[in-house]
């Protein structure tokens, strides 16, 4: 057979290759049980994602610690976490820096790595055993999903991420992040892509948005589901620098051990409430009676306490997110109220910093803050795109993933066929 003639062949195969793939996929789309769906993107919250570590240390860091490990489980380990490992956990999972370099590194002698990005194994479970404490996290929401027909690393792909760093220290992620919707913009016959965020999830997705060109958002992403995200920062990131914070597994998790590596982790101060769009009447969030402490006065708290470049580090990383102006998609703002959230840590003079304080709480979903979680809302006056009000009372910040009204919404926008729902916030009070 002459070349030209081959390749023609080639040519006409390819073509009708591809033609019997979208009409198979018009057919799918039609089935009951295959409704047409819209690609997915998760990208979950700070403590979200698996981390694993590589060991080549030239010296041992504690008596029970190793020198030389290959890659292992270090977040979330419920086993690195026990008295005698637990030293070992904290030098491994620090942050170093070198004077003048706002960019941290891991400590000399250690690598470390997400896992599975593009699928969702990361997030679903934190421990590889799934009845560990603290264990289960996306798991029923990546499910529900599955149950409408997505398909992990398919139309449904993940991006798991150092949460130990901020938005500006994860270039690769950022360009893996945009490889992601892209591939599966394409993978799905030219289909704008949903992003769905968790807590500080949101904000790298706020600020990727935000750095996109709006034609590139235009041709992209389809819509940006914000859950639960601490735009303004939130409390319990205070007492994380300053007490320790453990989300409630005190007896799995040492709360001292857990501030020691908090405090060289950017995202910790990435976190820190917003002292420029805080509001003024909660500006006080500390107080250890004979002092008060306020949003715009950190460098003295950390003075007080002794904590050694934490207010350089909150200068690098605390402001990160700007003005936090419309990111100009359109955006389903999901929160939660009525559960008792930290808005001032009331310490003991005596105690302070190292005893866990008394909360004095007001409305959010446990570790965020209405007024927080809801700041997206204020983009309805500043874009073109719609953005929704989606409240949903009574659900603290990690269980709402598997709350079925939240679920049911979801499906009413990434399933084209499915009734389209309207704002939740009246229908909920």
């Amino acid at each position: 057979m002459p070349r030209e003639l081959s390749m023609l062949c080639t040519l006409v195969l390819a073509f009708a290759i591809v033609a019997h793939a979208k009409e198979f996929h018009k057919e799918s789309a039609k089935r009951p049980n295959s409704p047409e769906r819209k690609p997915i993107v998760v990208v979950p919250g700070v403590l979200g994602s698996r981390l694993q570590a590589k060991l080549n240390l030239t010296e041992s860091p504690g008596l029970f610690c190793s020198r030389v490990r290959d890659w292992f489980d270090i977040w979330l380990n419920i086993d690195e976490l026990v008295p005698l490992f637990i030293n070992c956990w904290v030098y491994d999972i620090s942050m170093h820096y070198t004077d003048g370099n706002r960019k941290p590194t891991n400590q000399k002698g250690v690598k470390t790595r997400t896992m599975d990005f593009g699928g969702t194994k990361a997030f679903e479970y934190l421990d590889s055993d799934p009845y560990a404490p603290g264990s289960p996290y996306f798991n029923k929401f990546v499910d529900y999903l599955v149950g409408l027909g997505y398909n992990i690393r398919d139309d449904l792909k993940g991006a798991p991420y150092d949460w130990r760093l901020s938005p500006s220290l994860e270039d690769t992620f950022l360009s893996n992040l945009t490889k992601l919707i892209e591939d599966n913009y394409y993978q799905h016959f030219n289909r704008k892509v949903v992003i769905i965020g968790h807590s500080m999830g949101n904000m790298f997705v706020y600020y990727y948005l935000k750095r996109q060109p709006q034609a590139w958002k235009d041709k992209f992403v389809d819509s940006f589901i914000s859950i639960n995200s601490p735009y303004l920062g939130s409390v319990k990131a205070i007492k994380s620098v300053l007490s320790g914070e453990t989300e409630g597994h005190d007896v799995v998790l040492p709360r001292l051990k857990m501030r020691t590596a908090s405090r060289t982790w950017p995202s910790s101060f990435f976190l820190l409430p917003r002292p420029s769009l805080w509001p003024k009447n909660k500006s006080v969030v500390v107080s250890t009676f004979k002092q008060n402490f306020t949003v715009h006065d950190y460098k003295a708290i950390f003075e007080t306490i002794k904590c050694e470049k934490c207010w350089e580090r909150f200068e690098y990383y605390g402001a990160e997110l700007g003005d936090l102006s419309a990111p100009n998609v359109e955006v389903h703002c999901v929160y939660s109220s009525q559960l008792p959230t930290a808005e001032v840590l009331l310490y003991d003079s005596e105690l302070f910093p190292d005893a866990s304080p008394v909360l004095k709480t007001g409305s959010g979903d446990g570790t965020v803050n209405t007024f927080s979680s809801s700041y997206c809302l204020n983009w309805r006056k500043e874009q073109s795109q719609p953005v929704h009000d989606v409240l949903l009372p009574g659900n603290n910040h990690v269980d709402i993933l598997s709350n079925i009204t939240l679920l049911e919404y979801i499906r009413g926008v990434v399933v084209t066929e499915s009734p389209k729902l309207t704002d939740l916030h009246h229908d909920l009070l």
